[in-house]
């Protein structure tokens, strides 16, 4: 299911011995006598950290309860902007999970189509022992069925974030730095996952990184809803934890089951 294979691949520097030596001769020859001077480059870098603004900032509430709540928590000594911004944060990343399950939908069903027999999440998870709740979650359910259901709890955390945020009188629409941030970041994850010559297990291994990056994310904004004194957002915060949780031991059992074991019959699909 990797469709690692050898070929026409002459990236290496041993593949031409002789390419190889002229280099490290041009480079003895032509490179500076002494170290080369970087300083002038790591100033100029400091200078434009000093100059440079901001990456963006947290819109004011939009709501006069909004405003009443941020006003009392800036008299306590405390920062509602972060907690705004970290929820505007996970509202991106959500938003581009959607996406990504969507485009790894298209993928599996092109490995199907292709003729590729490829194990089922559900019977990596068991075979994995990534948790018997897990398991339990699953059961017998295909490959097609538990992407889809990911897919929609993925859809679902965004719509929490956003009724989160209006809760609090931020706008959801509204970009924040943090959004802005992971929104950049994760542009390379979409691109692999949507690339049609990434195989299914090249684009689960993007998706891994990105529910490793969900998991911590969630951590921590449940981490800043506590410290807010916001109870009720922390239990709907915890249970899309527990949520993304199951998708990360789900994605990494079926990336195992794929590199590792190599296909299954096609009836285990």
């Amino acid at each position: 299911m990797e469709a690692t294979t050898t070929g026409m691949n002459r990236t290496g520097a041993s593949a031409s011995p002789a390419g190889a030596q002229a280099m490290e001769e041009a480079v003895a020859r032509y490179s500076p006598p002494g170290p080369i001077d970087l300083s002038q480059a790591r100033e100029m870098r400091l200078l434009h950290g000093q100059e440079a603004g901001p990456l963006g900032s947290v819109p004011p509430p939009t709501s006069l309860g909004g405003m009443v709540r941020t006003g009392v928590s800036k008299l306590m000594g405390e920062h509602p902007e972060i907690l705004l911004d970290k929820i505007g944060e996970r509202i991106a990343f959500e938003r581009g999970g959607t996406r990504l399950y969507d485009a790894l939908i298209v993928k599996y069903e092109g490995a199907v189509n292709a003729g590729a027999k490829v194990p089922s999440p559900a019977d990596a998870v068991k075979a994995a022992g990534a948790g018997t709740d897990d398991a339990a979650l699953m059961g017998d359910a295909s490959a097609l069925a538990t992407l889809q259901r990911i897919r929609a709890e993925e859809l679902q955390h965004f719509q929490l974030l956003c009724d989160a945020m209006r809760q609090l009188g931020g706008d959801p629409t509204a970009q924040t730095p943090c959004a802005d941030v992971i929104g950049t970041a994760s542009m390379g994850l979409i691109q692999v996952v949507t690339d049609p010559r990434t195989t299914l297990a090249q684009a689960l291994s993007a998706i891994l990184t990105a529910e490793l990056t969900d998991n911590a994310g969630w951590e921590l904004l449940i981490q800043l809803a506590e410290q807010a004194g916001e109870t009720s957002l922390v239990s709907e915060f915890a249970q899309a934890l527990t949520e993304e949780q199951r998708h990360l031991n789900t994605v990494q059992a079926w990336l195992g089951a794929l590199v590792v074991s190599g296909p299954l019959p096609s009836d285990a699909v």
